[in-house]
């Protein structure tokens, strides 16, 4: 059965792939977040803002529409991903003008997009066994040091943000929401 989720990162991850050929020429994969694609002030910005729109509602969609309780972290999750893309990032270049509040709010749900599933992969480790714990933690473990490094390593920052994505959002496109449907294990 293909979820809508799967379409969601489908979506998602072609426009993340093809971002720095519709976006500014300065550019670069290694060194700028995913968010700076939909930055204010950016050429096509609306492209990255409408892939976080679908990302969030896909997932948040199959969530509702297989409704469990062990679903609510991604559910949240999908709908703060959502949200986060209608508050776009400041802007690549430092001299324009630009809403700081939305900027805020952007860095604001982002953290709080991360909580979220930091949550559900650890409440789902404690519901499950064996391997399928240490897949769970460790996807948490992905969630919180990650970010981590992207902070410590500001010049690698799109790289590292970039294969976080790669295993959150891979991990979703196996296990959610259907494995919940069947096994309840992560």
């Amino acid at each position: 059965m293909t979820t809508l989720t799967r379409i969601g990162i489908s979506i998602f991850a072609i426009t993340v792939v093809l971002g720095p050929i519709y976006t500014v020429n300065d550019y670069s994969i290694i060194s700028n977040l995913i968010s700076e694609l939909g930055a204010q002030h950016t050429k096509n910005n609306f492209i990255m803002i409408t892939a976080f729109v679908i990302l969030g509602g896909t997932i948040a969609f199959d969530g509702f529409k297989s409704f469990q309780i062990s679903l609510l972290p991604f559910i949240l999750f999908g709908l703060v991903m959502a949200v986060v893309g209608v508050f776009p990032h400041k802007p690549l270049d430092a001299s324009l003008a630009y809403n700081s509040t939305y900027h805020n709010l952007h860095g604001i749900l982002a953290s709080v997009a991360g909580t979220v599933i930091t949550v559900g992969f650890i409440w789902q480790g404690f519901r499950t066994k064996k391997t399928q714990r240490l897949i769970c933690f460790y996807m948490a473990l992905v969630a919180i040091v990650f970010p981590v490094l992207i902070l410590s390593y500001p010049n690698y920052q799109g790289i590292i943000q970039r294969a976080m994505y790669l295993q959150i959002l891979g991990w979703l496109w196996i296990k959610y929401p259907e494995t919940w449907q069947t096994k309840h294990s992560c």
